[in-house]
C-alpha cells in the first residue's frame, strides 16, 4: 500500500493557493553550488552546469551523482536547475527534497533535444491527479522528498547533454524559498540484464525478532527466498544485508493523518549503512480506518529517494503481526506471507505503483500490466508473482539496483 491518496490530497490543497504566497524575493540569489565534479552557476536562472564526468570502465554499469543535494533558490515556489547528462547515460534519477513537512517535486523537465520529458504545469491537467500520465516520463510530487526516474515507461528516453528542470516546493501550503536537488546517472554501454539490491533491516522487537536472532531464523530465510524467487525472474537478487535494532516504542506505527508516525519511523534510516533499501519490521501498521484498521505493509515514498536517508520517504514498513501469530510449525506458507509483502512494498520503493486499485478504475502507467489482474505482484492486493517487462525495466533503472562486475 502506498500513500498516494493522502499525498494527492495535500498536493491539491497546495495547488489551490497562489504560487507567490509566502515567497520572499528580498534574498533569492542562488546558493553556491557544490555538485560532484565542480559546477558553473547560472545566477539568473538558479541552475547548475557540472563539468563532464570521467569515463567509466568499458563494459561496466556504474552510478554517478551528477548533482549532490544542490540548494536551489525558489521564487514563488519555483526554481530552475540544469545538469549535463553523460553520453553513456542509461537512466537519470532526480530527487527534490527539503523540510519534512514540505511538498516537493518536478514541475517541468526538458532534455537537450527540446523534448518535454515532464510537461510544465502537469499537475493541473485533467487525468494527472495521481501522477503525470500524459508525460513521457511518469512524474509525481510528494511530502519531504520526491523522486523521478527516467526511463520509467516505454516512451521514456535518455538523451545526453544539457537538461533543464523546474522544481517546486511548498511548506505548510505556502511557497518556500529553497529546495535541494540531487541527480544520479546510471552509466554503461548496454542496458543491464541483472543486478543486486542491498537490504538494510531494522527491528523494533516485534514478535521477538532482533538483529541477533534473524540471521538464523528459518522463517526470515524464507522471506528472503521469496524475494529472490520473484525478483530473480527479472534478474535481481538480494545483495548485502545488514541488521539493526531500533527503539521498541516504534513497534506499532500509524499512517492515520491525525496520528502519523510513519515518517518518524523511516527517518531512522541510517546513512552509515551505505546505499540500499531500508526495511522496517513492526508489529502492526494502523490506518485509523474502520474498514481496514491495519495493513500488512506500506511504502513511505514511491519511489523511495535513492541514496537519501533520514527523510519521511526513506523506507518501507512490514507488519509481522498476522503471519507470525500462526503456530511456528505452520509458518512456511507458499508463499511466505511476509516475503510476499516485502516483494510488493519493494516494488513501491523501487518506483512501481499499483497496476490496478480496488476501485477497478485506477491503473498504472504501463500498457503491459493488464487491468484488474491480481496475478501481478503490484496489484493492490499484492498476492501475485508477476512482474511485467516494462515494470522490470523501470526497476532496473533505479540506482539502488547495482551491477557488480
Amino acid at each position: 500500500m502506498s500513500l498516494t491518496a493522502l499525498r494527492a490530497a495535500l498536493l491539491a490543497l497546495a495547488l489551490a493557493l497562489p504560487a507567490c504566497v509566502g515567497a520572499d524575493d528580498e534574498n533569492d540569489s542562488p546558493a553556491e553550488a557544490q555538485p560532484m565534479g565542480g559546477a558553473m552557476m547560472q545566477p539568473e536562472m538558479g541552475g547548475v552546469m557540472p563539468e563532464p564526468a570521467p569515463e567509466p570502465t568499458p563494459g561496466a554499469v556504474t552510478h554517478e551523482v551528477l548533482v549532490d543535494a544542490l540548494a536551489v533558490t525558489l521564487r514563488g515556489g519555483v526554481g530552475e536547475v540544469m545538469f549535463e547528462a553523460p553520453e553513456d547515460g542509461l537512466s537519470l534519477t532526480v530527487i527534490v527534497h527539503g523540510e519534512a513537512d514540505g511538498w516537493y517535486g518536478v514541475d517541468a523537465w526538458t532534455d537537450p533535444t527540446g523534448l518535454e520529458l515532464v510537461t510544465a504545469d502537469w499537475v493541473v491537467d485533467e487525468g494527472n491527479e495521481r501522477g503525470c500520465f500524459s508525460c513521457p516520463v511518469f512524474a509525481t510530487q510528494g511530502a519531504g522528498a520526491s523522486t523521478i526516474i527516467n526511463p520509467n515507461r516505454p516512451e521514456s528516453v535518455v538523451n545526453a547533454g544539457l537538461h533543464t528542470l523546474a522544481v517546486v516546493g511548498f511548506v505548510d501550503n505556502f511557497a518556500t524559498d529553497t529546495a535541494n536537488v540531487t541527480v544520479i546517472a546510471k552509466r554503461g554501454s548496454a542496458w543491464p540484464e541483472a543486478g543486486v539490491i542491498d537490504l538494510h533491516f531494522y527491528f523494533t522487537g516485534a514478535q521477538d525478532w532482533s538483529a541477533e536472532t534473524v540471521p538464523d531464523d528459518p522463517y526470515f530465510a524464507a522471506v528472503i527466498a521469496r524475494f529472490n524467487a520473484l525478483y530473480g525472474a527479472m534478474g535481481v537478487q538480494v545483495g548485502e544485508m545488514t541488521f539493526r535494532d531500533i527503539d521498541p516504542a516504534l513497534r506499532t506505527v500509524s499512517i492515520d493523518p491525525e496520528n502519523d508516525t510513519l515518517g518518524a519511523l523511516v527517518a531512522e534510516s541510517d546513512p552509515s549503512l551505505g546505499h540500499g533499501a531500508h526495511v522496517f519490521f513492526v508489529e502492526e501498521i494502523l490506518t485509523g480506518e474502520a474498514d481496514y484498521p491495519s495493513i500488512p505493509g506500506v511504502a513511505a515514498g514511491v519511489p523511495n529517494p535513492p541514496y537519501l536517508t533520514g527523510t519521511g520517504a526513506s523506507g518501507i514498513v512490514i507488519s509481522t503481526k498476522g503471519p507470525l501469530e500462526i503456530p511456528p510449525g505452520q509458518r512456511f506458507l507458499d508463499p511466505p506471507a511476509i516475503g510476499q509483502t516485502l516483494c510488493h512494498e519493494m516494488g513501491h520503493l523501487l518506483g512501481l505503483f499499483h497496476t490496478s486499485e480496488y476501485d477497478e478504475v485506477s491503473h498504472d502507467q504501463f500498457e503491459d500490466t493488464p487491468e484488474n489482474d491480481n496475478t501481478y505482484l503490484m496489484h493492490a492486493d499484492g498476492t501475485g508473482p508477476t512482474i511485467s517487462p516494462a515494470q522490470a525495466n523501470a526497476i532496473m533503472a533505479n540506482p539502488l539496483v547495482r551491477h557488480p562486475d
